[in-house]
């Protein structure tokens, strides 16, 4: 009796086993997902309705290492309606394969979707909610139609969303953040605090300028505006994160462009008076000469401290042009000195949480002194010229 119960375990044991994966679906019959976009698609009766833009890569178009691929490598799949949820669904039922989320790079959301107060957070909800979506998902925002960025071709690389989210990742000039992601954002949400957004724009078919900063209000949700250039380029020295890039100035009327190689900020707070706080900002670069039009021996100590200055001085005008934009204008900080007074100034900050860059608006009333320090660590290998531009 014992044996036959064995051989009844040992028969159905490895049945139960082999039936484990009953609900695995094979990769070929999977479509991945690289990008999403969503754009405003109406209104009627005070009801939103939003274009959501799926990016699914064609494995076909990616050919391999020993064969090229044919056709495109990405298909773009759109539906609008009310839900993004519901939207969503619809378009797995165009996409006739399983959508794959986790490689999802990229959330890309229009101007006219986030402009609009408490609508983003909303939409945020679902990249949040879904259970298989990755905290690191990069988000950007698009000038005009997000969807027009996914048809974007370039010659080095096939797909459009990664092109974009690799684009992002680009810390070659100044004006750039670091990549925004969901799980940093929906913490900024949670807590009311305002945060800075990529902002992408069309440039041809087969490019994207990275163009500025868009500024979110964390109180509302809601873009408040966008700084371009120079503001944008002061904004991160004062919030003083990873400094790196170009910057071109003059010194003597001449040209000269600098590679900044690394910097930072320190935040004192000189008066806790909440209707009047007074902020001092040390900025402190390292940078290196890359070009200069001007004919002066480079490798004397009087010429380096020029070179600094001259530095100095551009940076200084830059981060108060930022200031002006941001405290006086927008009145929204995105240069992270909420953050300074909860680590600093816990008591105070308690005080101004709920009013700091909105109603009373704390921030908009404070002042903000900048003091800069360059350091020129490489003149660069140049030959040495007399001052009148003769060679020595």
């Amino acid at each position: 009796m014992v044996n036959k119960a064995f051989k009844i375990v040992t028969f159905f044991v490895p049945l139960v086993l082999l039936v484990g994966c009953w609900d695995d679906i094979e990769i070929e019959d999977r479509g991945f997902l690289s990008g999403v976009a969503v754009d405003l698609a109406g209104e009627q009766e005070e009801k939103l309705y939003f274009e959501l833009t799926h990016q699914i890569v064609v494995p076909s178009g990616l050919g391999s290492t020993t064969q090229p691929g044919g056709g495109r490598a990405f298909r773009n799949l759109s539906q609008t309606g009310e839900s993004i949820f519901k939207i969503n669904r619809d378009i797995s039922r165009q996409a006739n394969r399983k959508i794959n989320v986790e490689h999802l790079n990229i959330a890309l959301f229009s101007t006219d979707i986030i402009e609009k107060e408490g609508v983003f957070p909303k939409i945020l909800d679902i990249f949040v909610r879904q259970q298989s979506m990755r905290r690191g998902l990069k988000l950007a925002v698009a000038e005009g139609k997000a969807k027009e960025l996914f048809y974007v071709q370039t010659e080095h690389v096939k797909i459009p969303a990664q092109y974009l989210s690799e684009l992002l990742e680009n810390r070659e000039v100044p004006i750039t953040v670091e990549p925004t992601r969901v799980g940093d954002i929906q913490e900024a949400l949670l807590q009311n605090r305002s945060f800075a957004l990529p902002q992408l724009t069309l440039f041809s078919d087969n490019s994207v300028n990275y163009s500025g900063i868009a500024a979110i209000r964390g109180k509302t949700g809601q873009w408040v505006g966008t700084i371009y250039e120079e503001e944008a380029k002061g904004r991160n020295f004062i919030f003083g994160r990873n400094l790196q890039g170009n910057l071109t100035t003059t010194m003597d009327g001449e040209l000269l462009t600098v590679n900044i190689t690394k910097g930072g900020r320190k935040v004192t707070l000189k008066n806790k008076d909440k209707h009047n706080l007074k902020f001092d900002v040390d900025i402190e670069v390292e940078a290196s000469i890359a070009e200069y039009y001007g004919t002066i021996d480079v490798m004397t100590k009087e010429t380096n401290d020029k070179f600094s200055k001259a530095l100095e001085d551009e940076i200084k005008e830059q981060s108060e042009l930022a200031i002006a934009k941001l405290k006086d204008e927008l009145k929204v900080d995105i240069f992270d000195f909420d953050d300074y007074l909860t680590m600093y100034h816990y008591e105070l900050w308690k005080e101004v949480e709920d009013d700091w860059d909105y109603g009373e608006n704390y921030f908009s009333k404070s002042d903000i002194n900048i003091n800069v320090n360059a350091i020129i660590l490489d003149p660069g290998s140049s030959f040495k010229v007399k001052q009148d531009g003769g060679e020595q």
